[in-house]
């Protein structure tokens, strides 16, 4: 394997940060292209109705989602644009056409009138959101979005709901106490297993941050629903939800799929297990690609409606690679590539041709996840040299592509791309010694001295794929 494809550079704590290929860094542009965009602007967001599938709020998620996961895999040591980028995914969930959906819904389905998309019920808008939050407050460190008023939702003139983080996980926590199942709905009287394990996630997340105990015994009480309620099979599988007059949704294998990697976060044996069922029952490999038992629910891309594979495989290939079944996962691609042909932006920017975007969301996810890089993400696993070491913190996008960035503590490594063509460009750096002089490669001048902040700008002449080091002198 040439450098030019892979590079690993260990890390304690168990952690490990992987360089970005070529394609990966062409996949991440195609998120940072939705998430840099401004804000009054949706290209490259699916706008068929708010109710399902194809919702503004899924794409969103799986979009802040995958950020996050590249930060967490291949850029621990970069903020700059890949935070903003997640930052703003975060804001435009408070945007009207987003979860204006539920006064709707509620009205329909509970006669009552009240907008307020996260007091009652709607796990699927809260529990996304919450998820979102817990991810990018880990990995930056930044408590914005914690008070009441950060993420104002205003119905109108007269009528605004001034959450933030906390007033989020607390509305959680709250529908979970209230719920004879703990479990709570998402549509109303429809109750996903789905929904909820990535509401708890959020949950669990915000109460390692803050040093709070909302969840409780939540993650037991939720445990044992599946089982008692009839969530969970005697296969092994999961029923995509329970509803009322004893409605039933059967199992999906890309509901498996999204179980398992979001259980591994809370439950990891039951993600095991849940693996295991589909791997023993439903999808095998077979000359290098995979086999699935499917039904005809299991063909429909549910972020657009319409037939295809993509949903499912992108979500089993989420599941093989945080479960660390490498022949699956590559089986997967494999079968993703027979499947479907690429389209690429004329800057650049690479995503599933005909699939939708949340199942491109979930593919991008797919692309960075590695064994249990979503478990150790949601429960912090985060080593003491990353919340310390030197950062990147300014790089202009698109001139620079930030395929790789870690630290030990001490010094920064980096990879870095032309966006646009050859490029002569500054970067910024912080969290450096303040007055130090540290040692260079590959930038224009062989050292630079950090100013009294600890912040220190370097030249770089760009062309190809380009590391960076700095080190103390």
């Amino acid at each position: 394997m040439s450098n030019e494809q892979m590079s690993v550079t260990p890390v304690d704590a168990g952690r490990s940060v992987s360089e970005a290929t070529k394609d990966e860094v062409a996949t991440l542009r195609y998120l940072l292209d939705m998430a840099l965009q401004p804000a009054d602007r949706w290209d490259g967001f699916t706008r068929l109705e708010q109710i399902g599938g194809s919702a503004l709020r899924y794409q969103i998620a799986y979009v802040s989602y995958a950020l996050s996961v590249a930060q967490y895999t291949r850029t621990p040591a970069f903020a700059g644009y890949l935070a903003e980028g997640q930052a703003n995914m975060i804001r435009r969930m408070c945007d009207k056409r987003v979860w204006g959906y539920w006064a709707t819904e509620r009205l329909a389905g509970y006669l009552r009138w009240n907008p307020d998309p996260v007091v009652f019920a709607n796990v699927m808008y809260s529990g996304f959101f919450a998820a979102m939050l817990a991810f990018y407050t880990t990995l930056n460190d930044d408590t914005t979005f914690d008070d009441d008023g950060s993420l104002p939702l205003v119905w109108n003139q007269r009528t605004r709901y001034d959450y933030g983080f906390t007033a989020i996980a607390t509305a959680i926590a709250d529908n979970m106490a209230s719920s004879r199942h703990t479990l709570y709905p998402c549509e109303p009287h429809l109750t996903y297993p789905m929904c909820n394990t990535i509401a708890v996630t959020g949950l669990l997340g915000y109460d390692r941050l803050h040093g709070t105990d909302l969840t409780g015994d939540f993650v037991d009480k939720i445990a044992h629903s599946f089982h008692r309620n009839g969530y969970l099979l005697p296969n092994g599988r999961f029923r995509f939800g329970l509803g009322p007059a004893g409605l039933k949704l059967p199992p999906t294998l890309s509901n498996d799929a999204v179980m398992t990697y979001w259980l591994n976060g809370i439950l990891p044996d039951l993600a095991a297990d849940t693996w295991e069922a589909l791997r023993d029952k439903r999808v095998t490999v077979r000359d290098g690609r995979l086999d699935m038992i499917t039904t005809p629910v299991d063909r429909l891309d549910v972020g657009s409606y319409r037939m295809g594979d993509a949903w499912t495989l992108v979500n089993i290939a989420c599941a093989a690679r945080e479960m660390g079944d490498s022949d699956a996962a590559d089986a997967a691609d494999a079968t993703i590539a027979d499947h479907f042909r690429w389209d690429y932006s004329s800057a650049g920017a690479r995503r599933l041709a005909g699939a939708s975007t949340w199942a491109n969301g979930a593919y991008a996810l797919a692309r960075f996840l590695r064994r249990d890089d979503l478990r150790g993400l949601a429960v912090g696993e985060v080593p003491d040299a990353w919340r310390t070491g030197p950062i990147l913190t300014q790089a202009a996008y698109p001139d620079i592509l930030v395929a790789k960035a870690v630290t030990d503590g001490d010094g920064l490594d980096l990879v870095l791309y032309p966006g646009s063509g050859p490029v002569r460009t500054t970067i910024g750096v912080s969290r450096l010694a303040p007055r130090t002089r540290y040692r260079l490669t590959g930038c224009e001048f062989p050292e630079v001295v950090a100013d009294e902040t600890g912040h220190a700008r370097v030249g770089v002449c760009l062309s190809s794929r380009h590391p960076v080091t700095l080190r103390r002198s």
